[in-house]
């Protein structure tokens, strides 16, 4: 019997291929690459001074810079198994301590984050300008850009304590507990978190059922429990009930009391959440745990909302629009450098269409994104419609471009050893129900347009704004509207419809920032993207249906 020869050459599946030698977005500038962010950002901005605008760019540089290096691998390294946080309950000895313990890696994310002044530039020297709301959403924006890898919800939770304390605290809150939060000295680097929801409910505070009981000197003691304690650490805001009434207030709990001892907060376990893994939320039950009121407790409610929500959901707006932009960063690499049947994938029609559409519609989200950031910073009426709209719309979309994006990678897309996409895409799910299901926030949304004072400040804009517009975009304008406000008569029509109603809405204010930012900034491929979502809003594509 004859023997066969051993193959004995290279093996040909071993050799060098096409992603041999891909590196995706390491090392890239992710703000310099994500060119629609400044641009939206200089488009809105009204401050004056002669280097603000270079000073703030050269800033969201930089930042951009570490994204794509440090901050990357970090996080990358503190999302491997093994290297999540950790909730220890007890010492060696059986004392209680309650204490959240993070990798290496995690605490040095948050010291880079802090030290850079994402919550506290306006606490650096060497910064001379005001710290801008739309500069710190342009942070936010840039920081999920690597998901929210453990820092951009404790980012939003410490930024909306420290606007908190600074209009309602008292000079005791404020001497005891800003520094820790802004001082560049602090050692507590984004450790302020948020106890709010219940086992009865999250979005319903009135629902809650911990007690807050006034003690003599003034402090108060709280009873009760908390189903989703974001971000334990060292400081954070949480709602009660005032004893013996219904009124919900606001108050500021340290992890220690003022004399030192550990406070009565029990960490009971940690929850296994799909996605945000870089942060610990756990749940805990109050037992006597010494607590101070912020602001007068019997604005707790409105407190909550004016300063810590309101915070956090422009947060979550930032946080889709930088899942959408981390998505279209690692489609474009990969497709630049991905053969099949003998060309690269960009140069495929239906790919370039795919790409186009995604880079259409995040040109459009930001651009109404930040105008809702200016609405906000000017306390203008129209923000009440806005801010929750795109609360919904951007963390929707978000979903779809990274899943999108995923699917460009073909079966390299769902490894998450290849690509950050799979988490970010769990990330991005974790953001679309934070601070209100999308329900909840299209029922706001439309609440706010039916107020007078809303409605008016929408007429004003529309007004000013289409004079510029091109015909044809400003009567698709306002076939929109008109639209929505056939929908809007009927308390049925309006419920049934809500998200319908909120699809068409951003629809309609994204062609005008995208005429108002075409204007600005002339180019060929600008006219194409704003003709691609003329096609998109004409053609009523992605819409949900109507009822």
């Amino acid at each position: 019997m004859a023997v066969q020869n051993i193959f004995t050459g290279e093996n040909p599946g071993l050799k060098p291929f096409d992603l041999s030698t891909y590196t995706g977005t390491k090392d890239k500038n992710f703000f310099t690459e994500t060119k629609v962010l400044f641009e939206a950002f200089e488009l809105n901005s009204t401050n004056t001074e002669k280097t603000y605008l270079s000073d703030v760019k050269n800033h969201l540089s930089g930042l951009g810079a570490l994204l794509g290096g440090i901050v990357n691998d970090l996080t990358v390294a503190c999302h491997r198994e093994g290297k999540w946080g950790e909730l220890v309950q007890f010492d060696k000895f059986g004392n209680r301590i309650d204490e959240i313990r993070y990798a290496s890696e995690q605490r040095e994310l948050r010291k880079i984050f802090y030290d850079y002044g994402v919550v506290n530039l306006d606490c650096h020297e060497s910064w001379k300008h005001d710290f801008t709301l739309a500069h710190r959403m342009s942070l936010a924006i840039l920081s999920n850009m690597n998901g929210e890898g453990g820092v951009a919800c404790p980012f939003a939770m410490t930024e909306g304590i420290i606007h908190a304390i600074r209009a309602l605290g008292t000079d005791e809150q404020k001497e005891r507990f800003l520094p820790m939060l802004t001082s560049t000295k602090s050692t507590s680097h984004l450790m302020a978190g948020q106890y709010v929801t219940e086992r009865v409910g999250g979005s319903n505070v009135a629902a809650n059922r911990t007690i807050a009981t006034e003690q003599k000197n003034g402090t108060w003691l709280l009873n009760g429990e908390k189903w989703y304690c974001s971000n334990p650490g060292d400081l954070w805001v949480t709602t009660a009930k005032i004893s013996g009434t219904n009124v919900v207030g606001l108050f500021l709990v340290s992890r220690y009391k003022a004399d030192g001892s550990l406070n009565g907060c029990r960490l009971l376990r940690k929850k296994e959440i799909l996605g945000s893994k870089g942060k610990l939320t756990v749940e805990s039950v109050y037992e006597n745990c010494e607590a101070t009121a912020l602001g007068r407790p019997s604005h707790g409610l409105a407190n909550l909302i004016r300063y810590i929500l309101r915070t956090s959901r422009l947060h979550v707006i930032c946080g889709g629009l930088g899942h959408i932009a981390r998505g279209i960063l690692e489609a474009e690499a990969y497709v630049s450098e991905r053969q099949a049947y003998g060309k690269k994938l960009a140069e495929f029609p239906s790919v370039k269409r795919t790409l186009d559409e995604l880079k259409m519609l995040q040109t459009a989200l930001t651009l109404v994104a930040f105008r809702s950031f200016r609405l906000a910073a000017d306390e203008d009426a129209l923000e009440l419609l806005v801010v929750p709209l795109m609360k919904v719309i951007a963390t929707q979309y978000s979903a779809v471009v990274v899943k999108e994006a995923i699917i460009l990678h073909g079966g390299n897309g769902i490894l998450e050893d290849f690509s950050v996409l799979p988490r970010i895409l769990n990330d991005a799910i974790i953001n679309e129900t934070w601070e209100g299901t999308h329900a909840l926030l299209a029922e706001n949304a439309l609440r706010a347009l039916r107020r007078s004072k809303v409605r008016a400040s929408l007429g004003i804009y529309f007004e000013k704004e289409k004079t510029a517009m091109r015909k044809e975009i400003a009567e698709l304008a306002e076939k929109i509207l008109a639209e929505v406000d056939s929908l809007m008569i009927s308390e049925y029509d309006r419920d049934v419809n809500r998200m319908y109603i909120c699809e068409k809405l951003w629809r309609f204010f994204a062609l005008i920032e995208v005429e108002r930012w075409l204007k600005k900034y002339p180019s060929q491929e600008r006219q194409a993207q704003a003709k691609l979502l003329q096609t998109f809003v004409s053609q009523n594509a992605r819409m949900p249906y109507k009822i």
